[in-house]
Parts: structure tokens; C-alpha cells; sequence
């Protein structure tokens, strides 16, 4: 009720004249009657933020959302007069699906951290561990990071952990089933949220960060591990090969095998890993939050 009706109220007590939507939905904006034919116009202009159309391309992903992120976002496109998206797999995302012309779009990569870095706490396991972080739902496809953790441990002889960080709100039902069929109970230890000042350490500690998701509109998680000197496994979904590039392993979200190879890879390849990590920690530097907010500020 607040997006529909007391915010536009709001507004219209306290008119504004540029509206962020931060949280990609842009209101209806209260409307002004001129004096000649009492023509309703706006004062107000909206920039609209667009992080990603999954809910388009994975539907099931967004149990309970997924109809009214259609209808929000739509709107947006509909009432924004610029929009703001996160990388330029999103940007030709919205191009293709909604039509929106390129000269009112504008990439605005988000930024990193700066806690986020090489150098502090490290935290360590009983056992070398991978580690997923990101909300547990269907869309980030942890079932599948299982079942290449799987095929991963059939050859190695050494034992592994894998860690799953995340919030579980509209957690797939997969993973806890997925973990039993699998017999990986003692190997997979789900820790949660994990508050950012203790994120850090886990990215530095890991062998490799992992997320063979089926959409990203960006995956700051990703970012982090890069920028923590953490080597990053991802998909070759969404923006995955423009925000990596060719300093992690990008595999096919449904693949297993290949999934498993990599993994096998940056744990066992001492050279290939290093040099994953001083790649990504170059490319990290493409991500800072005061670009961001300069490209922000420029279309104000």
C-alpha cells in the first residue's frame, strides 16, 4: 500500500524534482491540473533502477513476487524518463523486452566494499571449503552447485567442505533434498546470513567462491570474493562474463561435470589459481561506489 497509495500522497505534499526508484518501482506521480484546458502535467522527472529481469526468464524462481515484479517493472519502464541499469546484459535485457531506446538507459555498475580486500582476518575450516554466497532460492541453482560438489569429491581424495551463506527467505525446497539424496550432510554446512564485517574473512579463507546461478543481473558476491583475493567459479548466464571476465571459470549452469572440473581446478592447480586471484583482484578495481555516484550525480 505504501508504493501505491501513501507514497504518491506524499509526493504530492512534498513534491520532489527527481525520483529516485531505488528499489525498481517508480510511483504515479501526483499530477497537476495548468490553467489552460486543465491539462494534467508532472513537474517531477524519474529515473528508474532496473537490477535485473529474472523474474521474467525464471519465473518459478520468485515464488509470491514474481507477478508483482512484472507489474512494478513494467511500470517503471512505463513512467521513468531515464533508467539505470546494472551491467549491459541487464541494459540489453530491458532493450529487448521492453523496447526502451539506448539513449535513455545508462550502465551504472554498483561498487564494492572497501572492507572487502586481501589483506585481514581469514577464517578458517576444518577442512579446505568452496563457498556459495547469496540468497538460497531456486534462481541461484545451489541444487546444481551440489551435484558438482558432488562429482568434485568422487575424485579427490582429500576432504572438502562447502559452505552455503545466505538468507533463506524463499529457500528451495531442492537443497535440503538434494543434500540427503546426495549423502553430503557432513560436507555441506549451511551458516546463514553472515554480516558483512565477518564476510570477508570467509572469502579470503575459501578455496574458491562458487555460483553457478541461472541469472545475474550483476552478483556483487563475485566482486567481493575478487576483491578479498578469492578465485571466482561462476555461470555463463547473465552478467556473468562481463563483471568476471577472464579472471575466474565461468561454466554452463546445467552442467555438473564441467562445474565439477573447474572446481577440481583451482583446488589442485596451484598456478592456475593464482593467477585467477591476481586477475580478479585487477579487475575488482572496475567497481567502486564513487563512479557509481558520479554517474548517478551526472544524470541529476
Amino acid at each position: 500500500g505504501w508504493a501505491s497509495l501513501q507514497l504518491p500522497i506524499e509526493l504530492r505534499r512534498h513534491p520532489v524534482d527527481v525520483f529516485l526508484g531505488l528499489s525498481q518501482m517508480v510511483p504515479r506521480l501526483p499530477s497537476l491540473r495548468s490553467g489552460v484546458g486543465g491539462q494534467a502535467y508532472s513537474t517531477s522527472r524519474n529515473i528508474g533502477f532496473i537490477y535485473d529481469l529474472g523474474f521474467l526468464h525464471h519465473p518459478e524462481a520468485y515464488p509470491g513476487s514474481q507477478k508483482r515484479l512484472v507489474k512494478i517493472t513494467s511500470d517503471l519502464v512505463r513512467r521513468s524518463d531515464h533508467i539505470v541499469t546494472i551491467s549491459h546484459a541487464v541494459k540489453d535485457d530491458v532493450r529487448k523486452t521492453y523496447g526502451v531506446g539506448e539513449k535513455r538507459m545508462t550502465v551504472c555498475y554498483p561498487g564494492v566494499n572497501k572492507m572487502f580486500a586481501p589483506k585481514g582476518t581469514v577464517k578458517k575450516g576444518k577442512y579446505p571449503y568452496f563457498l556459495f554466497i547469496g540468497a538460497l532460492k531456486p534462481g541461484k541453482n545451489v541444487p546444481g552447485l551440489l551435484r558438482g560438489f558432488a562429482r568434485f569429491l568422487e575424485n579427490q581424495k582429500e576432504p572438502y567442505d562447502l559452505y552455503l551463506g545466505g538468507g533463506d527467505y524463499w529457500k528451495d525446497p531442492e537443497i535440503h533434498k538434494e543434500i540427503e539424496a546426495l549423502e553430503l550432510t557432513s560436507r555441506v554446512k549451511q551458516l546463514g546470513f553472515i554480516p558483512d564485517a565477518k564476510l570477508a574473512g570467509y572469502y579470503r579463507g575459501s578455496v574458491t567462491f562458487v555460483s553457478p546461478s541461472l541469472y545475474e543481473g550483476f552478483c556483487l558476491p563475485a566482486v567481493e570474493a575478487m576483491a578479498c583475493g578469492c578465485p571466482v567459479i561462476g555461470s555463463t548466464a547473465g552478467a556473468f562474463p562481463e563483471i568476471v571476465r577472464d579472471s575466474g571459470i565461468l561454466v554452463d549452469s546445467g552442467d555438473s561435470r564441467a562445474l565439477a572440473t573447474a572446481m577440481h581446478e583451482v583446488a589442485n592447480d596451484v598456478k592456475k589459481r593464482s593467477s585467477l586471484i591476481k586477475k580478479g583482484l585487477q579487475n575488482a578495481k572496475r567497481f567502486r561506489w564513487e563512479t557509481f555516484t558520479k554517474t548517478v550525480f551526472d544524470l541529476l
